[in-house]
């Protein structure tokens, strides 16, 4: 049998066969035209999944990794350069505040954050680094609190006493003279708190250009004085074990750092992240340096 023999029957068209075959043909579109149609569905899904993976991810970047790195690298500095500074406000020890008016050394692990539980759900290293970082942190504070215990006396709480009094009534004159008010050189309670901490810490303070700060200059009028105040075996002691843990905290921080950065990079690669979209805010640097 022939095509001929299949359209034509007797000289005359056979309707049915081509009625079949017509079918037949629409049918084969129809299934064609569906099976595109459901490929190209399928490759719309996995690309709006996969885009909506990447906001995601992201998203832990910005929120998670990129601040981790930054608050490490300003950490390990600050061990580096001695500039903690250890203290209370509301009867809870803090370090700092450092740049940005975060914690010079502040936690890392945010139970709280179902963004930063999703960043190391799946790494059990990272997540027990993030771990031994806050209980150095919390022995860090105990170290301290114990330094505290041992400046702050009633016998230190006189001697400063008697020596801000001294002080005060050898500024009145020169307040006099320099047109002040009487009480210009007198501390404020929270200035005197803080000389308790410039001891603890062994801190020298900054001085900001053309401001009258008491407070400073009954530093540096009595520092060796007040020095004395941390002369214990015990503080001693005290300032050796500091020492032993930030040098530890510095190693940690350090190996933290790099493992942190390494997954930074390879989710970068992988889902081709600029440096802008990984840290937002070097480009506000770099823009505001220009």
């Amino acid at each position: 049998m022939n095509a001929t023999d299949i359209f034509f029957n007797n000289g005359q068209l056979n309707w049915d066969a081509i009625s079949t075959i017509s079918n037949s043909i629409l049918v084969a579109a129809l299934v064609y035209i569906t099976w595109r149609y459901a490929r190209q569905v399928k490759e719309q899904t996995i690309l709006m999944k996969k885009d909506m993976m990447r906001n995601k991810i992201l998203e832990e970047i910005q929120d998670v990794l990129t601040p981790t790195i930054n608050h490490l690298e300003k950490e390990i500095e600050a061990i580096e350069k001695n500039e903690i500074f250890w203290s209370k406000r509301g009867g809870v020890g803090e370090f700092g505040p450092g740049y940005g008016g975060e914690e010079t050394i502040k936690r890392l692990f945010n139970a709280s954050s179902a963004i930063f539980k999703d960043v190391i759900h799946n790494d059990t290293d990272l997540e027990s680094k993030f771990i031994s970082h806050d209980k150095l942190r919390e022995k860090l504070n105990e170290l301290y609190a114990k330094v505290e215990r041992e400046v702050r006396t009633q016998k230190n709480e006189e001697r400063l006493e008697n020596l801000l009094n001294t002080f005060y009534q050898s500024k009145r004159e020169e307040a006099y003279e320099r047109n002040l008010p009487e009480n210009a050189y007198k501390l404020t309670d929270n200035e005197r708190k803080r000389i308790f901490w410039l001891i603890i810490n062994n801190w020298n303070p900054e001085r900001t250009p053309h401001t009258l700060e008491p407070h400073i200059d009954f530093w540096e009028k009595y520092k060796d004085e007040l020095l004395e105040f941390r002369n214990t075996p015990r503080v001693e002691e005290l300032d050796k074990e500091i020492g032993n843990r930030l040098n530890q905290l510095k190693e940690l921080d350090s190996d933290l750092l790099e493992k942190i950065k390494e997954k930074r990079k390879k989710i970068q690669e992988e889902y081709h992240f600029t440096k802008y979209e990984i840290d937002p805010q070097s480009k506000k640097l770099e823009e505001w340096l220009m």
